[in-house]
């Protein structure tokens, strides 16, 4: 199965059919999308500006309840997401944008797997006001660089379009 045959059958499914069809769909999940965009990044900013020490009045298990609200805005914005896709397939597979959007997602989840498996364990029980690692800045910066990338990339895939 080649990726054409793949972009054909998303485009050609009920999923994207409905998507195009419907006047209200693609809107709403425009909607969502930002509301799953601003969860993400406004709750992995405090985490992130915390492990920076730019928020050293919050504990680290205060500013660590954020997170399960980050993976309800990522959640939405693959939900989301994917509908796009679906809608058209040969639009946004092509497009460079798009793809660095992607490149950037997946750096992102890497670095939340590294924040989660080496970053997490050892800042749980720092005392309130202590200051991160070098190390678990780095993830922060990292953290931030890639979700920032990842929202102007999503900007400008309908200005870099072929």
């Amino acid at each position: 199965m080649s990726i054409n045959d793949i972009l054909s059958w998303m485009e050609s499914s009920a999923l994207g059919q409905m998507m195009r069809d419907s006047s209200w769909l693609f809107p709403g999940a425009e909607i969502l999308h930002f509301f799953g965009l601003c969860l993400l990044i406004g709750s992995l900013m405090v985490v992130d500006l915390r492990l920076l020490g730019v928020i050293r009045e919050m504990s680290y298990q205060a500013i660590y309840r954020f997170l399960p609200i980050s993976m309800i805005g990522f959640g939405l914005n693959l939900f989301t997401g994917t509908l796009f896709c679906f809608t058209d397939p040969f639009r946004y597979y092509p497009n460079i944008a798009f793809r660095l959007k992607m490149l950037l997602v997946m750096l992102a989840g890497l670095n939340a797997l590294w924040f989660k498996l080496q970053i997490y364990p050892l800042t749980m029980n720092n005392p309130e006001r202590a200051d991160a690692s070098k190390l678990a800045k780095l993830v922060a910066v990292l953290s931030l660089l890639f979700w920032f990338g990842v929202i102007i990339m999503g900007r400008m895939i309908p200005y870099l379009e072929e």
